[in-house]
């Protein structure tokens, strides 16, 4: 499968290819009716984007629909769609997907089914849908939805392209792969089912679903009574006629006031075409190549390259174009001695005539300059590779080189720990746990002077009986390895008696959701250490949980966290609590419409709590007490959107929904907009 070049008027590909040879275009002609497409903004007015472009077109799009045993609807789609990030029509926000949807309803809850279709076999577990009945509700839509990257649609499984079996009267219309208003049998799927038949067919496996439906299965060794099937799809596509261009890439060079040359690199598809550039002052010229690739060198007088060029595909009818800027070639290098911790960057362009800074886009240190003689920046930050800018449009992105010497390994890290105080013949533990690298050995000693006897002093934990009279105690941990050896000192301070520790947790917060909060907690008496414990709520990460002053970030959610802080010292252990609430988020609507049509459904609003675990419960109703219609996530921004079609659940009487924020919100009674 094969993605063609960018129509030059939408930004869409020109065309899709399935492996069988069949080029399908996007169809927005209106005035087409075998176009499937969303309603133009200014219906009656020709297609121009983006002012005046669908929201949804189709590149392919096969359907096929039964009815099941409890007389609900099957509904298979499978399309190669064109849309847009925000649904909007807007540069840069093309997106292209490959989708596959199965909708039944009126199924037995969590039951097992099996689907075939041309694309694959998927099985489901039946999700009860709240009315005594189980459904399938499965969308997989795989593409570029972030804008761009067109080419990931081939991932997606519609391929090769279904089209009207040629076999079975009528034939489709001419330059199209079928009629979407008549449903008609299939051919395209490379799968063979269990039969050894090809999968151009719709059929639901599971107990019971045959039962009293129209499209019981006819297949021979299937019973009828648990198994439904279709091979009549509703199939739109229109076939390509042109094979476009693109402009891969133009760029000139030039040493003398008096002209210079354009080379000018073109895509389309493979098949013999002809290529031609022209521009102001330029010889139309043909281009060269074969299997989509083509090439020209092209003269161009005068001081300045021409400001605009078009490719021109006149095999196509009518002849496709495209435009393109010409800019200068740069040709450069980057290396890094990491001796010398030195960045060397050379670059020159293909302007010889022309003053032309070139400059390097910032990767940590600004934007750098590059001398005619080079650039050399002695910088600790080596970027992978350097882009490179001329002030004549051109860009060149290079990867550095690394020349040099290897950097030497972690060296070794004694940690003895933090310094204690501890009452006279206590036992203490000395511990060097926190020491890192790769240790060989540890080794614990006294100074300046041994006065106490330890325990494992050649381990990373050793222990000692305090003496029986008040000291100040030093003791060294020494460890040995790679870049060793490394010493470390503890200091203990050995008390007769010690006050007993008091804890103070700071008072009880109200914060927002999503919010820093800090614990604010104190101590008296003699501490020797401090440890936050969160006891209640959802899970949080402390910063500092083992001093007076702790920070965390609120959750996403409408709850309530409650912290101890614990206290301990020689003289005993003490501990305090605090809790931290927070208020519900506010909820908008910006949207809410159904289309009886197709029974679909577009809500979308904001939460004024954004991120992950926030949630939006959509009721049907003019209350919390309705059915329950969806659970939207609200995303990074604070939006949320509920667009599914088609549904099993329309509006009540009430023509009203409700909505309810997994972070408190509510909104009561919210009027719903329906159309055709």
């Amino acid at each position: 499968m094969t993605v063609g070049p960018i129509h030059a008027l939408n930004g869409f590909p020109v065309w899709y290819k399935d492996e069988n040879g069949l080029r399908l275009m996007l169809n927005t002609d209106s005035n087409d009716p075998f176009a499937i497409m969303d309603e133009l903004p200014n219906p009656g007015q020709p297609v121009s984007f983006p002012d005046n472009f669908p929201s949804e077109a189709f590149y392919f799009i096969a359907e096929a629909e039964m009815v099941t045993g409890t007389g609900e609807r099957a509904r298979l789609v499978l399309a190669l769609e064109a849309a847009f990030v925000n649904e909007v029509p807007a540069e840069g926000d093309q997106i292209v997907f490959g989708r596959v949807r199965i909708r039944v309803a009126g199924l037995q809850p969590n039951v097992e089914y099996t689907v075939t279709h041309p694309y694959g076999i998927d099985t489901f577990i039946a999700e009860p849908d709240g009315e005594g009945f189980g459904e399938i509700n499965f969308t997989e839509d795989i593409g570029g939805l972030n804008g761009g990257n067109f080419e990931l649609a081939l991932e997606s499984r519609v391929f090769p392209f279904l089209q009207w079996d040629p076999n079975v009267a009528p034939l489709a219309p001419v330059g199209y792969i079928g009629d979407p208003n008549v449903p008609h049998p299939v051919i395209g799927s490379v799968l063979v089912d269990r039969f050894g038949e090809p999968q151009n067919i719709f059929r639901i496996e599971g107990p019971g679903i045959g039962i009293g439906s129209p499209d019981r299965a006819t297949t021979p060794g299937i019973n009828p009574d648990n198994c439904i099937e279709t091979r009549d799809f509703n199939v739109a596509g229109k076939i390509s006629t042109i094979s476009g261009v693109d402009v891969v890439r133009s760029t000139y060079s030039q040493s003398a006031a008096t002209g210079g040359v354009l080379d000018v690199f073109a895509m389309t598809d493979v098949g013999q075409q002809n290529l031609e550039v022209s521009g102001a002052g330029m010889n139309t010229t043909r281009l060269q190549g074969e299997n989509g690739i083509y090439f020209a060198r092209v003269n161009y007088p005068g001081a300045l390259p021409p400001s605009s060029i078009t490719v021109t595909n006149t095999s196509d009818n009518p002849p496709s174009l495209k435009e393109s800027t010409p800019v200068d070639f740069i040709t450069a290098t980057a290396n890094y001695d990491n001796d010398a911790k030195t960045l060397i960057i050379t670059a020159t362009s293909s302007d010889e005539v022309t003053p032309v800074i070139l400059t390097v886009e910032d990767f940590g240190l600004g934007d750098l300059s590059i001398p005619i003689e080079g650039l050399a920046v002695n910088t600790m930050i080596v970027p992978a590779e350097i882009t490179i800018q001329s002030s004549a449009g051109g860009l060149q992105t290079i990867p550095v080189t690394i020349t040099g010497s290897v950097n030497n390994p972690v060296g070794v890290t004694a940690n003895a720990g933090a310094d204690q105080t501890v009452l006279i013949n206590s036992i203490v533990t000395l511990d060097g746990s926190q020491s890192r690298g790769a240790i060989s050995s540890y080794q614990w000693t006294q100074i300046p002077e041994q006065t106490v006897t330890l325990q494992d002093a050649n381990t990373a934990i050793a222990t000692f009986v305090a003496p029986n009279e008040a000291a100040q105690l030093s003791f060294q941990l020494t460890v040995q390895g790679e870049g060793g050896p490394h010493s470390d000192i503890v200091n203990i301070n050995v008390l007769e008696t010690a006050s007993e520790p008091v804890a103070d947790a700071g008072p009880n917060q109200t914060v927002q959701q999503g919010s820093i909060v800090t614990l604010t907690g104190s101590t008296t008496g003699e501490v020797s250490t401090v440890q936050w414990v969160q006891t209640s709520g959802p899970e949080v990460v402390l910063n500092n949980a083992n001093s007076p002053v702790a920070t965390f970030t609120f959750p996403n959610q409408f709850t309530t966290l409650t912290f101890e802080l614990r206290v301990a010292g020689p003289g005993g252990n003490a501990v305090d609590t605090v809790t931290i609430s927070t208020t519900p988020d506010s909820l908008t609507v910006n949207r809410v419409q159904f289309r009886t049509g197709d029974s679909e459904w577009r809500i979308s609003g904001t939460s004024s709590v954004a991120g992950a675990g926030v949630t939006v419960t959509i009721y049907i109703g003019n209350s919390l007490n309705g059915t329950i219609l969806a659970q939207v996530q609200v995303d990074a921004l604070g939006q949320w959107e509920y667009r599914v079609e088609p549904s099993q659940v329309g509006p009540d009487a009430t023509r009203a929904i409700s909505l309810q924020s997994s972070s408190g919100g509510v909104l009561i009674n919210v009027p719903i907009n329906i159309r055709n």
